[in-house]
Protein backbone atom coordinates (compact mmCIF):
# COMPACT_ATOMS: atom_id res chain seq x y z
CA UNK A 1 0.00 0.00 0.00
CA UNK A 2 2.76 2.25 1.04
CA UNK A 3 4.39 1.82 -2.76
CA UNK A 4 1.38 2.42 -4.44
CA UNK A 5 0.55 5.37 -3.24
CA UNK A 6 4.42 6.34 -3.87
CA UNK A 7 3.82 5.37 -7.43
CA UNK A 8 0.44 7.34 -7.33
CA UNK A 9 2.43 10.43 -6.47
CA UNK A 10 4.92 9.80 -8.58
CA UNK A 11 2.38 9.49 -11.74
CA UNK A 12 0.53 12.92 -10.59
CA UNK A 13 4.58 14.58 -10.31
CA UNK A 14 4.65 13.31 -13.68
CA UNK A 15 1.48 14.22 -14.67
CA UNK A 16 1.62 17.98 -13.15
CA UNK A 17 4.47 19.63 -15.53
CA UNK A 18 2.83 18.32 -19.22
CA UNK A 19 1.30 21.76 -19.91
CA UNK A 20 4.67 23.43 -18.87
CA UNK A 21 6.28 20.59 -21.55
CA UNK A 22 3.83 21.65 -23.91
CA UNK A 23 3.99 25.54 -24.04
CA UNK A 24 7.79 24.88 -23.60
CA UNK A 25 7.59 22.92 -26.93
CA UNK A 26 5.10 25.67 -28.54
CA UNK A 27 7.59 28.30 -27.34
CA UNK A 28 10.59 26.54 -29.24
CA UNK A 29 8.99 26.35 -32.18
CA UNK A 30 7.92 29.99 -32.51
CA UNK A 31 11.41 30.73 -31.72
CA UNK A 32 12.54 28.77 -34.37
CA UNK A 33 10.10 30.49 -36.92
CA UNK A 34 11.14 33.83 -35.35
CA UNK A 35 14.93 33.13 -35.74
CA UNK A 36 14.22 31.96 -39.12
CA UNK A 37 12.46 35.13 -40.22
CA UNK A 38 15.04 37.40 -38.51
CA UNK A 39 18.05 35.68 -40.03
CA UNK A 40 16.33 36.29 -43.89
CA UNK A 41 16.02 40.25 -42.94
CA UNK A 42 19.47 40.19 -41.76
CA UNK A 43 20.63 38.79 -45.46
CA UNK A 44 18.57 40.77 -46.94
CA UNK A 45 19.30 43.81 -45.31
CA UNK A 46 22.80 42.58 -45.82
CA UNK A 47 22.77 42.83 -49.69
CA UNK A 48 20.48 45.74 -49.90
CA UNK A 49 23.44 47.57 -48.19
CA UNK A 50 26.10 46.63 -50.56
CA UNK A 51 23.82 47.56 -53.75
CA UNK A 52 23.55 50.70 -51.45
CA UNK A 53 27.27 51.15 -51.40
CA UNK A 54 27.78 50.38 -55.04
CA UNK A 55 25.44 52.83 -56.16
CA UNK A 56 26.41 55.67 -54.06
CA UNK A 57 29.61 55.43 -55.07
CA UNK A 58 28.73 56.22 -58.52
CA UNK A 59 26.63 58.98 -57.34
CA UNK A 60 29.05 60.69 -55.40
CA UNK A 61 31.44 60.18 -58.01
CA UNK A 62 28.80 61.55 -60.66
CA UNK A 63 28.61 64.71 -57.93
CA UNK A 64 31.96 65.44 -57.91
CA UNK A 65 31.98 65.92 -61.54
CA UNK A 66 28.96 67.61 -62.36
CA UNK A 67 28.48 70.07 -59.26
CA UNK A 68 30.70 72.47 -60.69
CA UNK A 69 28.94 72.33 -63.78
CA UNK A 70 27.28 75.70 -64.55
CA UNK A 71 26.23 76.64 -61.25
CA UNK A 72 26.42 80.47 -59.79
CA UNK A 73 27.37 81.00 -63.61
CA UNK A 74 24.72 83.89 -64.33
CA UNK A 75 24.98 84.92 -60.90
CA UNK A 76 28.32 85.62 -61.24
CA UNK A 77 27.56 87.02 -64.51
CA UNK A 78 24.98 89.37 -62.69
CA UNK A 79 27.21 89.96 -59.64
CA UNK A 80 30.11 91.16 -62.37
CA UNK A 81 27.53 93.68 -63.81
CA UNK A 82 28.91 96.98 -62.14
CA UNK A 83 25.19 98.72 -64.10
CA UNK A 84 23.07 95.96 -62.91
CA UNK A 85 24.48 96.53 -59.02
CA UNK A 86 24.00 99.95 -58.96
CA UNK A 87 20.24 99.38 -60.18
CA UNK A 88 19.87 97.15 -57.24
CA UNK A 89 16.45 95.63 -58.28
CA UNK A 90 14.31 93.97 -55.76
CA UNK A 91 10.87 92.09 -56.82
CA UNK A 92 8.01 91.88 -54.56
CA UNK A 93 7.49 87.90 -53.73
CA UNK A 94 3.66 87.56 -53.74
CA UNK A 95 3.46 83.56 -54.63
CA UNK A 96 6.12 81.11 -54.80
CA UNK A 97 6.13 77.56 -56.73
CA UNK A 98 7.93 75.02 -54.29
CA UNK A 99 9.58 72.12 -56.00
CA UNK A 100 10.32 69.50 -52.96
CA UNK A 101 12.51 66.70 -54.58
CA UNK A 102 12.11 63.05 -52.54
CA UNK A 103 12.87 59.26 -54.25
CA UNK A 104 11.15 57.67 -55.51
CA UNK A 105 11.58 54.58 -52.87
CA UNK A 106 12.04 54.03 -49.70
CA UNK A 107 13.95 52.17 -46.66
CA UNK A 108 16.49 55.56 -46.90
CA UNK A 109 16.23 57.08 -43.59
CA UNK A 110 14.73 59.99 -42.87
CA UNK A 111 15.94 62.29 -45.82
CA UNK A 112 12.31 62.00 -47.03
CA UNK A 113 10.23 62.86 -44.28
CA UNK A 114 13.06 65.82 -43.60
CA UNK A 115 12.27 67.28 -47.15
CA UNK A 116 8.56 66.96 -46.68
CA UNK A 117 8.71 68.54 -43.02
CA UNK A 118 10.12 71.31 -44.36
CA UNK A 119 7.31 71.82 -47.10
CA UNK A 120 4.61 71.62 -44.88
CA UNK A 121 6.39 73.68 -42.55
CA UNK A 122 6.27 76.66 -44.81
CA UNK A 123 3.16 75.80 -46.75
CA UNK A 124 1.32 75.91 -43.36
CA UNK A 125 2.51 80.01 -43.34
CA UNK A 126 0.16 80.87 -45.79
CA UNK A 127 -1.39 78.67 -48.12
CA UNK A 128 -2.39 81.43 -50.80
CA UNK A 129 1.24 82.18 -51.36
CA UNK A 130 2.24 78.66 -52.36
CA UNK A 131 2.04 76.54 -55.45
CA UNK A 132 3.27 72.72 -55.50
CA UNK A 133 5.59 71.06 -58.09
CA UNK A 134 6.40 67.76 -56.79
CA UNK A 135 9.28 65.77 -57.74
CA UNK A 136 9.26 61.65 -56.51
CA UNK A 137 6.81 58.95 -55.25
CA UNK A 138 7.31 59.79 -51.50
CA UNK A 139 6.61 63.50 -51.84
CA UNK A 140 3.50 62.83 -54.19
CA UNK A 141 2.30 60.11 -51.61
CA UNK A 142 2.89 62.75 -48.43
CA UNK A 143 1.78 66.27 -49.73
CA UNK A 144 -0.96 65.39 -52.21
CA UNK A 145 -3.63 64.55 -49.58
CA UNK A 146 -2.45 67.56 -47.32
CA UNK A 147 -2.54 69.70 -50.01
CA UNK A 148 -5.08 69.04 -53.25
CA UNK A 149 -5.84 72.05 -54.48
CA UNK A 150 -2.00 73.75 -54.22
CA UNK A 151 -0.66 70.99 -56.41
CA UNK A 152 -0.20 71.55 -60.24
CA UNK A 153 2.29 68.38 -61.32
CA UNK A 154 3.74 65.63 -60.08
CA UNK A 155 6.91 63.72 -61.63
CA UNK A 156 8.00 60.45 -60.61
CA UNK A 157 9.66 57.40 -61.71
CA UNK A 158 12.83 59.25 -62.50
CA UNK A 159 15.33 57.52 -65.11
CA UNK A 160 18.85 56.67 -63.10
CA UNK A 161 21.42 57.41 -63.31
CA UNK A 162 20.75 61.18 -63.31
CA UNK A 163 21.76 63.20 -66.07
CA UNK A 164 21.53 66.85 -67.48
CA UNK A 165 19.45 65.71 -70.09
CA UNK A 166 16.72 63.98 -67.82
CA UNK A 167 16.85 66.62 -65.17
CA UNK A 168 16.69 69.61 -67.43
CA UNK A 169 13.16 68.32 -69.07
CA UNK A 170 11.78 68.22 -65.34
CA UNK A 171 13.57 71.71 -65.10
CA UNK A 172 11.08 72.57 -68.50
CA UNK A 173 8.15 70.88 -67.13
CA UNK A 174 8.58 73.14 -63.98
CA UNK A 175 8.85 76.54 -66.07
CA UNK A 176 5.56 75.53 -67.92
CA UNK A 177 4.38 75.46 -64.43
CA UNK A 178 5.30 78.79 -63.14
CA UNK A 179 2.09 81.22 -64.44
CA UNK A 180 1.90 84.76 -64.13
CA UNK A 181 1.36 84.94 -60.64
CA UNK A 182 3.94 82.83 -59.63
CA UNK A 183 6.89 85.33 -58.59
CA UNK A 184 9.73 82.65 -57.30
CA UNK A 185 10.95 79.26 -57.40
CA UNK A 186 11.94 77.29 -54.40
CA UNK A 187 13.77 74.37 -54.80
CA UNK A 188 14.01 72.07 -51.38
CA UNK A 189 16.44 69.09 -51.75
CA UNK A 190 18.87 67.09 -49.58
CA UNK A 191 22.93 68.78 -49.62
CA UNK A 192 25.43 65.92 -49.89
CA UNK A 193 27.22 66.65 -46.98
CA UNK A 194 29.36 63.36 -46.39
CA UNK A 195 28.28 60.13 -45.98
CA UNK A 196 26.76 60.14 -42.86
CA UNK A 197 25.92 63.84 -42.80
CA UNK A 198 22.98 65.66 -45.61
CA UNK A 199 21.38 68.60 -44.90
CA UNK A 200 17.92 70.18 -46.52
CA UNK A 201 18.54 72.96 -48.68
CA UNK A 202 16.38 75.59 -49.89
CA UNK A 203 17.56 77.43 -53.61
CA UNK A 204 15.12 80.73 -54.47
CA UNK A 205 15.25 81.24 -58.16
CA UNK A 206 13.28 84.29 -60.32
CA UNK A 207 10.76 83.44 -62.63
CA UNK A 208 11.52 84.39 -66.06
CA UNK A 209 10.00 88.15 -66.31
CA UNK A 210 11.72 89.13 -63.35
CA UNK A 211 14.97 87.52 -64.73
CA UNK A 212 14.61 89.22 -67.91
CA UNK A 213 14.03 92.37 -66.67
CA UNK A 214 17.35 92.01 -64.49
CA UNK A 215 19.15 90.75 -68.26
CA UNK A 216 18.49 93.69 -69.70
CA UNK A 217 20.67 95.67 -67.84
CA UNK A 218 23.63 93.38 -68.67
CA UNK A 219 25.81 95.42 -70.82
CA UNK A 220 28.99 93.53 -70.93
CA UNK A 221 28.77 91.13 -73.18
CA UNK A 222 26.40 92.55 -75.74
CA UNK A 223 29.20 92.29 -78.60
CA UNK A 224 29.79 88.45 -77.74
CA UNK A 225 26.34 87.81 -77.56
CA UNK A 226 24.09 90.21 -79.75
CA UNK A 227 20.72 88.72 -80.50
CA UNK A 228 19.60 89.59 -76.65
CA UNK A 229 15.79 89.06 -77.19
CA UNK A 230 17.10 85.44 -77.94
CA UNK A 231 19.37 85.15 -75.59
CA UNK A 232 18.18 86.31 -71.85
CA UNK A 233 15.45 83.20 -72.67
CA UNK A 234 18.17 80.88 -73.25
CA UNK A 235 20.09 82.27 -70.59
CA UNK A 236 16.92 81.61 -68.50
CA UNK A 237 16.49 78.22 -68.98
CA UNK A 238 20.13 77.51 -68.64
CA UNK A 239 19.95 78.94 -65.24
CA UNK A 240 17.14 76.72 -63.79
CA UNK A 241 18.22 73.55 -65.62
CA UNK A 242 22.09 74.03 -64.19
CA UNK A 243 20.46 74.86 -60.56
CA UNK A 244 18.05 71.78 -60.63
CA UNK A 245 20.79 69.44 -62.35
CA UNK A 246 23.24 70.67 -59.66
CA UNK A 247 19.81 69.93 -56.54
CA UNK A 248 19.18 66.39 -58.18
CA UNK A 249 23.02 65.41 -57.94
CA UNK A 250 23.31 66.54 -54.23
CA UNK A 251 19.61 64.16 -53.87
CA UNK A 252 20.72 61.27 -55.69
CA UNK A 253 24.11 60.89 -53.51
CA UNK A 254 22.19 61.55 -50.00
CA UNK A 255 19.77 58.99 -50.97
CA UNK A 256 22.20 56.16 -51.73
CA UNK A 257 24.13 57.11 -48.57
CA UNK A 258 21.09 57.35 -46.49
CA UNK A 259 20.04 54.02 -48.04
CA UNK A 260 23.42 52.35 -47.24
CA UNK A 261 23.53 53.75 -43.93
CA UNK A 262 20.30 52.61 -42.65
CA UNK A 263 20.61 48.82 -44.18
CA UNK A 264 23.79 49.11 -42.16
CA UNK A 265 21.76 49.89 -38.96
CA UNK A 266 18.53 47.39 -39.90
CA UNK A 267 21.67 45.14 -40.09
CA UNK A 268 22.78 45.04 -36.72
CA UNK A 269 19.59 45.95 -35.16
CA UNK A 270 18.99 42.41 -36.84
CA UNK A 271 22.31 40.84 -35.94
CA UNK A 272 20.87 41.92 -31.84
CA UNK A 273 17.80 40.46 -32.17
CA UNK A 274 18.95 37.25 -33.32
CA UNK A 275 21.49 37.28 -30.41
CA UNK A 276 18.52 37.66 -27.80
CA UNK A 277 16.44 35.13 -29.58
CA UNK A 278 19.28 32.72 -29.58
CA UNK A 279 19.71 33.33 -25.95
CA UNK A 280 16.01 32.75 -25.44
CA UNK A 281 15.94 29.67 -27.32
CA UNK A 282 18.73 28.24 -25.41
CA UNK A 283 16.89 28.87 -22.28
CA UNK A 284 13.87 27.36 -23.36
CA UNK A 285 15.73 24.22 -24.17
CA UNK A 286 17.17 24.15 -21.44
CA UNK A 287 14.19 24.10 -19.41
CA UNK A 288 12.58 21.65 -21.01
CA UNK A 289 15.43 19.53 -20.96
CA UNK A 290 15.14 20.22 -17.25
CA UNK A 291 11.36 19.16 -17.19
CA UNK A 292 12.32 15.65 -18.76
CA UNK A 293 15.13 15.18 -16.49
CA UNK A 294 12.30 15.97 -13.43
CA UNK A 295 9.82 13.24 -15.26
CA UNK A 296 12.87 10.49 -15.11
CA UNK A 297 13.81 11.18 -11.53
CA UNK A 298 10.06 10.85 -10.90
CA UNK A 299 9.65 7.97 -12.50
CA UNK A 300 12.73 5.97 -10.81
CA UNK A 301 11.92 7.37 -7.30
CA UNK A 302 8.22 5.96 -7.84
CA UNK A 303 9.79 2.51 -8.87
Amino acid sequence: MQRLQGATLGLWSSFTPVPQYAFATLNLKQLKQRMKSVGSIRKITKAMKMVAASKMKQDVQRLENGKHFGIRSIQDLFAQETYLQKKQLTFKINKTLIVPITSDKGLCGGINSSIIRETRSIVRQNRNAYKLFLVGEKSLGALQRAFPELLTQAITAIQTPINFANSSSIAHQIQLNVTEDIDQISVIFNQFKNVVQQVVKRVDLLNRKNFIAQFRLVTKYDTAEPEKEFVQNYMYEYYVATAFYHAMLNNFASETSSRMNAMENASKNAGEMLDKLTLEYNKVRQAKITVELCEIISGASAV
